[in-house]
């Protein structure tokens, strides 16, 4: 999942010592459950919590998990399930599907 931070995002909004920042997103070509939606961050930023977001078409959530617990330094997937229900099944095709979400971070 790339992801494209909103244009009046684009420097982040300071909360404190971190940024909120507001990026739409577009799903897989081909879904894995077992690596699910790899994110990456705009070069130099990294990411401390994300939002979840659902889908324009309103069938997908999209939940983001971290590889680490207690780091700046984690890498983080994106996870897709179908609303009300189940995660997506492997080779389902999401790239028609896009969300927007936040995530709080700041610059390496």
């Amino acid at each position: 999942m790339q992801l494209s931070i909103l244009s009046a995002y684009s420097g982040g909004i300071a909360i404190g010592q971190r940024k909120l920042f507001v990026f739409s997103a577009t799903g897989p070509a081909s879904y894995n459950q077992t690596t699910s939606d790899p994110v990456n961050l705009p070069t130099g930023e990294y990411a401390e919590y994300f939002g979840e977001g659902v889908s324009v078409s309103k069938t997908y959530r999209v939940l983001f998990f971290p590889s680490a617990v207690g780091s700046t330094r984690a890498s983080w997937v994106a996870k897709w399930y179908i609303i009300g229900g189940a995660e997506v099944s492997n080779a389902v095709n999401l790239s028609g599907e896009s969300i927007q979400a936040y995530f709080f971070g700041g610059e390496f």
